[in-house]
């Protein structure tokens, strides 16, 4: 009995996760194991995960002054949406607005004719966009994925006015 909870417990200390640091910007991104970093032409950061999940994360030198002004917020997160939407290509779609440790984000959810799972989270910094796309094969683990993508954000304390 002793020894098969040692087990459990050696078992369960053995799961880690990692935190990534991500050049040039305050998120942070954490994975657990089984994510390896691939070489990523243009991309801020690219991992595989060893059951087939990919995850990008890119970065655009763009001004979102609008997504910090409530009058203007709604109609520039609309106009984002509408972009990724349309580049998803997507049978069945998902979106919500979010406070992500202080900056406004947009979570995506999409389903692809594949039957693989797009979980996305675009970080709107006042003079950037970061986005992580993580895509999950069909019959992954979708779960995880939301949980990575939840987690992408800076932390809270931060003080995002030189983002």
């Amino acid at each position: 009995m002793i020894r098969a909870l040692l087990v459990l417990l050696f078992a369960a200390g053995a799961a880690r996760a990692e935190t990534v640091d991500l050049p040039k910007t305050k998120a942070r991104l954490v994975l657990g194991d089984g994510w390896r970093a691939q070489p990523a032409k243009g991309l801020v950061a690219a991992y595989k995960h060893d059951r087939g999940a990919l995850l990008a994360i890119t970065r655009a030198d763009v001004p979102n002054s609008d997504a910090w002004v409530s009058e203007k917020k709604q109609a520039y997160f609309e106009q984002v949406e509408k972009g990724i939407k349309a580049k998803l290509g997507a049978k069945k779609y998902t979106r919500k607005l979010v406070d992500a440790g202080g900056v406004p984000a947009i979570d995506v959810e999409a389903r692809r004719a594949s039957g693989a799972t797009v979980v996305m989270r675009v970080l709107l910094f006042r003079t950037y966009a970061l986005s992580l796309a993580l895509e999950v094969p069909k019959g992954g683990d979708v779960a995880a994925a939301r949980a990575i993508v939840k987690a992408f954000a800076p932390p809270r304390e931060s003080d995002h006015d030189d983002d």
